[in-house]
């Protein structure tokens, strides 16, 4: 790689990929191709498909291409294959890009969180407002904005649930989920006593904005990624009495959520979506149907066109066969192993506090996953992704390289005692300490 980079516009496209995240479902794809354009232009380096999670998105970019060549199908005029294939590359290119191009230390990955944090105060914004119908704001240049919004909607009812940026209330709550786990990381990384009350208080206005949405998987996955992050902490206790008070308060209120349809109404009608996958999943085990082609299957089956299963498991499993539900499964078992060793090689708090953030949103959006299907859709997946890949990219820096910067965060040198450490091992090794200990051992026998 050239070493006259520009590290300013490295960072730049970095901001326009998060932000892009927030403001509309067509921009990720956008931001994201960009990112890898000017990865293939700017990497001189070694391309390698043994690490993780790069193993993981070249390997589904083959199953993609293999399912398509052995089940071929159209969307419209594009081969449904070029959709996925498409994306696992760009996924690939994402990761050299995050691990060899940006290259950020932990506080750059910190820094960077917190920025997006606060950017997403314009998605509650506008979650919010949806639900106030005032003229005043449908006659001023934010009535403009909302129109926008309110014309690409997926929503497969037209009912009074915001939608956000997303178009869809579902992936609407999944990034507030995240935005709302961020604020639980701010409010304790954060150093001034007025900056953690309003990190807790910006908490409570990204719920409120979840109750909007009228989203109930979206309130499992919060507190799924809620005591995922007190657990990561190494509070045991503390996480115990979180899971029973908010089960409590869940069994207690379940009428806090603004949806004419009862619970277990929903879970009827996702049972009928869940059964007619599992029987498409029968028969394509293997490698799956590819996203798109499940929607066509399914609507000869059951007369109706939905765009995923409503599972994550269950979607993985139809999409991409048993084979990609194997990968999917390694990359989120793997994910949570080295998070959790990064924690414990952390130095400081704020480093600790990192990997629990990252690691609860990535498993909070599985728990959402467990009655919807976000991250399928651009910007959730995106920011799902990107949390996977900063996660092994940390771990790597952290716990297998010992880079400077991990040493010199609390004032210490560390070099020198790291470096004799490592000699010592290497002695040891080669045998050389075992025949001096010999040598000297023989000498004491003959005095």
């Amino acid at each position: 790689m050239k070493s006259d980079i520009n590290k300013a516009w490295v960072l730049r496209l970095t901001q326009f990929l998060y932000l892009s995240i927030l403001v509309s479902p067509f921009l990720p794809p956008v931001a994201l191709l960009l990112v890898g354009m000017v990865t293939l232009f700017i990497y001189k380096g070694k391309w390698s498909i043994k690490g993780w999670p790069e193993a993981i998105f070249f390997g589904f970019l083959l199953l993609s291409l293999i399912s398509w060549y052995f089940n071929p199908s159209w969307f419209y005029w594009v081969p449904i294959g070029i959709i996925p294939i498409l994306t696992f590359c760009l996924f690939y290119l994402l990761t050299f890009w995050v691990r060899h191009i940006v290259k950020w230390s932990w506080q750059d990955v910190q820094k960077m969180y917190l920025q997006f944090w606060l950017g997403g105060i314009y998605v509650a914004a506008i979650v919010i407002i949806q639900q106030v119908d005032w003229d005043v704001l449908n006659e001023s240049w934010l009535g403009i904005l909302l129109d926008f919004y309110n014309d690409f909607r997926w929503q497969s009812e037209r009912s009074v649930r915001s939608v956000g940026t997303s178009g869809n209330s579902n992936l609407a709550a999944a990034l507030l989920i995240c935005f709302a786990l961020l604020s639980i990381y701010a409010s304790s990384v954060l150093k001034k006593g007025w900056q953690k009350m309003a990190a807790l208080a910006l908490f409570f206005v990204f719920c409120a904005a979840i109750w909007c949405t009228g989203s109930r998987g979206a309130w499992v996955g919060l507190v799924v990624g809620f005591i995922v992050q007190v657990w990561m902490t190494g509070h045991r206790k503390r996480t115990v009495g979180l899971v029973l008070f908010l089960i409590s308060v869940v069994a207690a209120y379940p009428q806090i959520i603004p949806r004419k349809d009862t619970l277990a109404y929903t879970i009827s009608d996702r049972f009928k979506v869940w059964s007619t996958a599992f029987d498409i999943f029968r028969e394509h085990w293997l490698i799956g149907t590819l996203p798109l082609h499940f929607g066509q299957i399914f609507a000869k089956k059951a007369g109706f066109y939905v765009y995923h299963a409503h599972n994550v498991i269950l979607g993985i499993a139809t999409e991409y066969g048993t084979v990609g539900l194997i990968l999917f499964l390694a990359l989120v078992f793997t994910t949570i192993r080295r998070a959790r060793h990064w924690r414990k090689t952390a130095n400081s708090k704020e480093e600790k506090r990192l990997a629990g953030m990252l690691i609860s949103q990535t498993i909070a959006l599985l728990g959402h996953g467990m009655y919807d299907y976000p991250i399928t859709s651009p910007q959730v997946g995106l920011l799902f992704m990107l949390s996977v890949i900063v996660i092994h990219t940390q771990y790597e820096r952290r716990c297998l390289t010992r880079p400077e910067w991990s040493e010199r965060e609390r004032g210490k040198t560390g070099k020198a005692s790291y470096k004799s450490a490592t000699a010592a091992y290497f002695l040891m090794k080669s045998g050389w300490l075992s025949t001096i200990a010999g040598w000297l051992l023989a000498y004491k026998k003959r005095a």
